[in-house]
């Protein structure tokens, strides 16, 4: 994930876009929009290639929407922070299973909250003074 986030730093900084070198929630109104619209765009992309089975578009807009995705990491100054996010976030998605080490799945397949479920602790991390 770092080289991918330096990559896109790298694209930033050329650019002029924005780099925050410290987390930040709220970002003035026309960037949030922006990273919103792009990220929705991509989505949509994928959702028609994956629907046509094109996968040269499908690889595209996963690749456009992993790297919208690290410019918004930097927008927000999470760059420092998103690797140990993402592995509390793992931590916590499995303690999901269930009682007896098994998935449990809604109807639609999405992958329910088991009895060990713990939330992850994202503010630990982000008060984490580097």
């Amino acid at each position: 994930m770092i080289n991918k986030l330096k990559a896109v730093q790298e694209f930033h900084a050329a650019f002029g876009l924005g780099i925050q070198h410290k987390p930040i929630a709220k970002l003035e109104e026309n960037k949030l929009k922006l990273r919103f619209d792009l990220m929705a765009e991509e989505n949509e992309e994928y959702l028609e290639a994956a629907k046509n089975n094109d996968l040269i578009e499908v690889a595209d807009a996963l690749g456009d929407m992993l790297y919208i995705l690290c410019g918004t990491i930097l927008e927000h100054g999470m760059q420092h922070k998103i690797e140990e996010v993402f592995n509390e976030i793992q931590r916590s998605n499995m303690s999901k299973l269930g009682e007896n080490g098994k998935p449990i799945y809604r109807e639609d397949g999405k992958v329910m909250k088991g009895p060990n479920y713990f939330k992850p602790n994202i503010l630990e991390i982000l008060e984490k003074i580097e």
